[in-house]
Order: structure tokens, then C-alpha cells, then sequence
């Protein structure tokens, strides 16, 4: 693991690092905003998949349940929810987190 998700791998062994301005690299959770979702209340929402990583160039980028989107799009409000790769992976092959009930 490179030192770029050095601070998402503490924050998933329970060390929880301040959330910077400055996006880190790693996978998340995050309430669903988009489409019909952006009208229900926030506690209401979907929790969806991200991701932060830097490609070869070392720029930021950024995916929100498999689109592509800003980082900014999704940072810092990813940052509070941290998820292991294996849910991360999880949520892309069921559209839920193994701890939800499939609807």
C-alpha cells in the first residue's frame, strides 16, 4: 500500500485522523444525492460507494458509485465514513454493504 491511503488505513484500523481540506486517497461511504434521492431527507438516502486515489500523473480522482465525478464532489463529506476494500468491492457487486439488508 503506498503512503497515499496511509491516512484512509488508519482511519480504517480505527485511528481517525482531522479531515483536511486537502482530499485523501481511499474508499468511502457516502449518502446517494443523486436523481430521486436528492429529494429524501439526508438521513433517508442511500449510502453508496467512492473512491480517491491518484492516477499516473499523481492527480486526484475521484468515483461515486462507479462514475467518475470532481473530488470535491465528494470530499470532504466521504471523509467521516471510511470503508474497508472488501465492502468497497462488495457495494460494486451488490449495490448494497454487507451489513444492509438487500432491499
Amino acid at each position: 500500500m503506498t503512503t497515499d491511503f496511509a491516512w484512509w488505513s488508519a482511519a480504517v484500523a480505527g485511528n481517525k485522523a482531522p479531515v483536511h481540506e486537502e482530499p485523501e486517497c481511499g474508499y468511502f461511504k457516502i449518502r446517494d444525492r443523486r436523481g430521486a434521492n436528492k429529494q429524501l431527507a439526508p438521513i433517508k438516502r442511500p449510502w453508496v460507494a467512492c473512491a480517491i486515489w491518484r492516477n499516473d500523473a499523481g492527480q486526484l480522482q475521484a468515483e461515486l458509485a462507479g462514475t467518475p465525478v470532481a473530488v470535491e464532489r465528494i470530499w470532504p463529506w466521504c471523509a467521516r465514513h471510511p470503508i474497508p476494500y472488501d465492502h468497497y468491492q462488495f457495494w460494486h457487486a451488490h449495490e448494497h454493504f454487507p451489513e444492509e439488508i438487500a432491499a
